[in-house]
Protein backbone atom coordinates (compact mmCIF):
# COMPACT_ATOMS: atom_id res chain seq x y z
CA UNK A 1 0.00 0.00 0.00
CA UNK A 2 1.73 3.05 -1.34
CA UNK A 3 2.10 5.67 1.82
CA UNK A 4 -0.30 8.60 1.87
CA UNK A 5 2.10 12.10 2.18
CA UNK A 6 0.93 14.29 5.70
CA UNK A 7 0.81 17.60 5.48
CA UNK A 8 1.02 19.88 8.54
CA UNK A 9 0.00 23.43 7.99
CA UNK A 10 1.15 26.31 10.50
CA UNK A 11 -0.27 29.60 10.21
CA UNK A 12 1.38 32.65 11.97
CA UNK A 13 -1.72 34.90 11.97
CA UNK A 14 -0.51 38.24 13.08
CA UNK A 15 1.43 38.54 9.94
CA UNK A 16 -0.97 36.41 7.53
CA UNK A 17 -3.99 37.97 6.33
CA UNK A 18 -7.32 35.73 7.10
CA UNK A 19 -8.68 36.82 3.69
CA UNK A 20 -5.78 34.11 2.47
CA UNK A 21 -6.91 31.45 4.50
CA UNK A 22 -8.54 29.77 1.24
CA UNK A 23 -5.33 29.77 -0.28
CA UNK A 24 -2.87 28.29 2.11
CA UNK A 25 -5.77 25.19 2.56
CA UNK A 26 -5.85 25.25 -1.33
CA UNK A 27 -1.98 25.04 -1.59
CA UNK A 28 -1.42 23.04 0.97
CA UNK A 29 -4.01 20.10 0.08
CA UNK A 30 -2.07 20.05 -3.27
CA UNK A 31 0.77 18.38 -1.40
CA UNK A 32 -0.85 15.91 0.54
CA UNK A 33 -3.04 14.26 3.28
CA UNK A 34 -3.67 17.86 5.93
CA UNK A 35 -3.03 15.99 9.38
CA UNK A 36 -2.50 19.04 11.35
CA UNK A 37 -3.70 22.47 10.78
CA UNK A 38 -2.39 24.83 13.77
CA UNK A 39 -2.38 28.89 13.77
CA UNK A 40 -0.75 30.57 16.53
CA UNK A 41 -1.88 34.57 17.75
CA UNK A 42 -2.14 36.14 20.44
CA UNK A 43 -5.61 36.57 20.64
CA UNK A 44 -6.65 39.04 22.41
CA UNK A 45 -5.31 41.59 19.54
CA UNK A 46 -7.87 42.96 17.32
CA UNK A 47 -5.89 42.37 14.44
CA UNK A 48 -6.22 38.71 14.24
CA UNK A 49 -9.94 39.04 14.93
CA UNK A 50 -10.54 38.24 11.00
CA UNK A 51 -9.22 34.56 11.73
CA UNK A 52 -12.23 33.79 13.85
CA UNK A 53 -14.76 32.88 11.17
CA UNK A 54 -11.89 30.86 9.18
CA UNK A 55 -10.79 28.71 12.38
CA UNK A 56 -14.09 27.45 12.55
CA UNK A 57 -14.54 27.13 8.61
CA UNK A 58 -11.36 24.59 8.14
CA UNK A 59 -10.96 22.88 11.77
CA UNK A 60 -7.83 24.97 12.99
CA UNK A 61 -6.79 24.30 15.83
CA UNK A 62 -6.06 27.87 17.50
CA UNK A 63 -2.50 28.34 19.35
CA UNK A 64 -2.72 31.91 22.34
CA UNK A 65 0.48 32.97 23.21
CA UNK A 66 -0.42 36.40 25.04
CA UNK A 67 2.97 38.83 24.77
CA UNK A 68 4.35 39.05 27.94
CA UNK A 69 6.43 42.13 26.62
CA UNK A 70 5.51 44.83 23.48
CA UNK A 71 7.37 43.76 20.08
CA UNK A 72 8.48 40.62 21.44
CA UNK A 73 8.39 37.36 19.26
CA UNK A 74 6.26 35.24 21.41
CA UNK A 75 3.97 33.67 18.61
CA UNK A 76 7.17 32.91 16.06
CA UNK A 77 8.47 31.47 19.42
CA UNK A 78 5.23 29.39 19.88
CA UNK A 79 5.20 28.08 16.43
CA UNK A 80 8.69 27.24 16.11
CA UNK A 81 7.96 25.08 19.16
CA UNK A 82 5.07 23.00 17.78
CA UNK A 83 7.05 22.88 14.27
CA UNK A 84 10.04 20.91 16.38
CA UNK A 85 7.19 19.08 18.41
CA UNK A 86 5.47 18.09 15.30
CA UNK A 87 8.67 16.83 13.26
CA UNK A 88 9.52 14.80 16.23
CA UNK A 89 6.01 12.98 17.69
CA UNK A 90 4.21 12.90 14.24
CA UNK A 91 4.49 11.29 10.68
CA UNK A 92 4.55 14.53 8.40
CA UNK A 93 6.57 14.69 5.49
CA UNK A 94 5.26 18.22 4.59
CA UNK A 95 5.49 21.41 6.75
CA UNK A 96 3.71 24.57 5.12
CA UNK A 97 4.19 27.34 7.10
CA UNK A 98 2.63 30.73 6.18
CA UNK A 99 4.46 33.54 7.33
CA UNK A 100 6.19 36.09 5.92
CA UNK A 101 8.50 36.29 9.02
CA UNK A 102 12.46 36.05 8.53
CA UNK A 103 12.56 34.79 12.16
CA UNK A 104 11.54 31.36 10.91
CA UNK A 105 14.49 30.86 8.60
CA UNK A 106 16.62 28.59 10.90
CA UNK A 107 13.26 26.63 11.48
CA UNK A 108 13.24 26.29 7.48
CA UNK A 109 16.63 25.16 7.42
CA UNK A 110 16.51 22.68 10.68
CA UNK A 111 13.36 21.21 8.98
CA UNK A 112 14.93 20.45 5.42
CA UNK A 113 18.00 18.94 7.56
CA UNK A 114 16.02 16.41 8.70
CA UNK A 115 14.71 15.38 4.96
CA UNK A 116 11.11 17.10 5.29
CA UNK A 117 9.65 19.09 2.36
CA UNK A 118 8.87 22.78 3.79
CA UNK A 119 6.52 24.89 1.82
CA UNK A 120 6.15 28.61 2.54
CA UNK A 121 3.79 30.89 2.23
CA UNK A 122 3.45 34.82 2.50
CA UNK A 123 3.50 38.46 0.64
CA UNK A 124 5.39 39.33 -2.28
CA UNK A 125 7.41 42.07 0.17
CA UNK A 126 9.65 39.06 2.44
CA UNK A 127 13.06 38.95 2.40
CA UNK A 128 14.54 36.66 -0.60
CA UNK A 129 16.59 34.61 1.93
CA UNK A 130 13.83 33.62 4.04
CA UNK A 131 12.24 32.77 0.75
CA UNK A 132 14.91 30.62 -0.47
CA UNK A 133 14.68 28.66 2.53
CA UNK A 134 12.08 26.58 1.47
CA UNK A 135 11.75 23.84 -0.81
CA UNK A 136 9.18 25.90 -2.23
CA UNK A 137 7.54 29.55 -1.82
CA UNK A 138 3.97 30.62 -2.74
CA UNK A 139 3.23 34.16 -2.74
CA UNK A 140 -0.59 34.56 -0.89
CA UNK A 141 -2.89 36.59 -3.46
CA UNK A 142 -5.09 39.04 -0.61
CA UNK A 143 -4.47 41.54 2.33
CA UNK A 144 -2.60 44.45 2.10
CA UNK A 145 0.50 43.11 3.28
CA UNK A 146 0.98 40.67 0.21
CA UNK A 147 0.91 43.55 -2.13
CA UNK A 148 2.89 43.20 -5.01
CA UNK A 149 5.97 45.53 -6.06
CA UNK A 150 3.97 45.74 -8.99
CA UNK A 151 2.15 48.64 -7.09
CA UNK A 152 4.85 51.16 -7.47
CA UNK A 153 4.29 53.30 -10.98
CA UNK A 154 4.84 52.00 -13.68
CA UNK A 155 4.59 53.12 -17.35
CA UNK A 156 2.16 52.42 -19.78
CA UNK A 157 2.77 53.64 -23.90
CA UNK A 158 5.24 56.21 -22.43
CA UNK A 159 3.15 57.77 -19.69
CA UNK A 160 3.48 57.11 -15.64
CA UNK A 161 0.63 55.49 -13.94
CA UNK A 162 0.09 56.03 -10.79
CA UNK A 163 -0.84 52.69 -8.66
CA UNK A 164 -4.46 52.77 -8.78
CA UNK A 165 -4.19 52.70 -12.35
CA UNK A 166 -1.50 50.51 -12.65
CA UNK A 167 -3.44 48.13 -11.02
CA UNK A 168 -6.05 47.75 -14.01
CA UNK A 169 -3.54 47.61 -16.27
CA UNK A 170 -2.01 43.95 -18.16
CA UNK A 171 0.48 42.55 -15.85
CA UNK A 172 3.34 43.68 -17.93
CA UNK A 173 6.70 41.28 -18.68
CA UNK A 174 9.39 43.79 -17.67
CA UNK A 175 11.02 44.57 -14.25
CA UNK A 176 8.22 43.75 -12.69
CA UNK A 177 8.79 39.90 -13.51
CA UNK A 178 11.81 39.47 -13.04
CA UNK A 179 15.21 41.10 -12.18
CA UNK A 180 18.40 41.18 -14.06
CA UNK A 181 19.75 38.74 -11.74
CA UNK A 182 17.44 36.04 -12.42
CA UNK A 183 17.27 36.87 -15.88
CA UNK A 184 20.72 35.72 -16.22
CA UNK A 185 20.72 32.90 -14.23
CA UNK A 186 17.97 31.59 -16.28
CA UNK A 187 20.17 32.30 -19.80
CA UNK A 188 23.11 30.57 -17.72
CA UNK A 189 21.22 27.90 -17.25
CA UNK A 190 20.24 27.67 -20.83
CA UNK A 191 22.95 28.32 -22.08
CA UNK A 192 24.84 25.56 -20.65
CA UNK A 193 22.04 23.00 -20.84
CA UNK A 194 21.99 23.66 -24.80
CA UNK A 195 25.93 23.38 -25.27
CA UNK A 196 25.85 19.92 -23.11
CA UNK A 197 23.03 18.42 -25.51
CA UNK A 198 22.14 21.02 -27.74
CA UNK A 199 18.50 21.41 -26.05
CA UNK A 200 17.21 23.10 -22.82
CA UNK A 201 14.09 20.88 -21.47
CA UNK A 202 11.60 23.03 -19.93
CA UNK A 203 11.39 20.06 -17.04
CA UNK A 204 15.31 20.86 -16.82
CA UNK A 205 15.19 24.68 -16.91
CA UNK A 206 12.39 24.48 -14.33
CA UNK A 207 14.00 22.21 -12.09
CA UNK A 208 17.25 24.44 -12.07
CA UNK A 209 15.80 27.80 -11.34
CA UNK A 210 13.89 26.16 -8.48
CA UNK A 211 16.99 25.12 -7.13
CA UNK A 212 18.38 28.84 -6.96
CA UNK A 213 14.61 30.94 -6.47
CA UNK A 214 12.14 28.65 -4.66
CA UNK A 215 9.72 31.07 -5.75
CA UNK A 216 9.94 30.40 -9.59
CA UNK A 217 6.66 29.07 -10.30
CA UNK A 218 4.51 29.40 -12.42
CA UNK A 219 1.51 30.29 -10.27
CA UNK A 220 3.72 32.91 -8.81
CA UNK A 221 3.92 34.62 -12.15
CA UNK A 222 -0.10 34.07 -12.56
CA UNK A 223 0.24 31.38 -15.24
CA UNK A 224 -0.74 27.18 -15.02
CA UNK A 225 2.03 25.76 -16.50
CA UNK A 226 5.99 25.80 -17.16
CA UNK A 227 5.04 25.76 -20.83
CA UNK A 228 2.74 29.33 -19.90
CA UNK A 229 5.29 31.07 -17.86
CA UNK A 230 8.40 30.62 -20.66
CA UNK A 231 5.94 32.00 -22.97
CA UNK A 232 5.84 35.30 -20.36
CA UNK A 233 9.26 35.15 -20.57
CA UNK A 234 9.50 35.55 -24.35
CA UNK A 235 10.84 39.00 -24.35
CA UNK A 236 13.80 37.79 -22.52
CA UNK A 237 14.93 34.81 -24.68
CA UNK A 238 14.86 36.34 -28.42
CA UNK A 239 17.93 34.06 -29.14
CA UNK A 240 16.23 30.53 -28.58
CA UNK A 241 13.50 29.37 -30.54
CA UNK A 242 10.99 26.83 -28.83
CA UNK A 243 11.32 22.94 -29.84
CA UNK A 244 9.26 20.48 -29.45
CA UNK A 245 9.60 16.04 -29.05
CA UNK A 246 8.29 13.84 -31.73
CA UNK A 247 5.85 13.18 -28.75
CA UNK A 248 4.30 16.31 -29.20
CA UNK A 249 4.00 17.51 -25.27
CA UNK A 250 7.83 17.91 -24.31
CA UNK A 251 9.47 21.24 -24.95
CA UNK A 252 12.90 22.91 -24.84
CA UNK A 253 14.56 25.54 -26.22
CA UNK A 254 17.50 25.79 -29.03
CA UNK A 255 19.35 28.72 -29.97
CA UNK A 256 18.89 30.23 -33.32
CA UNK A 257 21.01 29.97 -35.59
CA UNK A 258 23.49 33.53 -36.23
CA UNK A 259 22.57 35.46 -39.58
Amino acid sequence: MEKVTNVAVLIDAENVGAQSAKQIFDEASNYGNIMIKRIFADWSKSSVRGWKEEVNRYSMTAVQQFEVQARKNTTDIALIIQALVILFEKDVDVFCIAAGDSDYTRLVRELRERDKTVIGLGGRNVNQSYVNAFNEFIYLDGGEENKTPVQKNVKSKGKVLQPSQAATQPSPVAEEMIDNKRKSDLHNIIDRMIDNNGKAFYAQISSEMKQKYSDFLPKNFGCNSFKKLMEKLTPYLKKYSIGTESDGTTMYLYRNKKQ
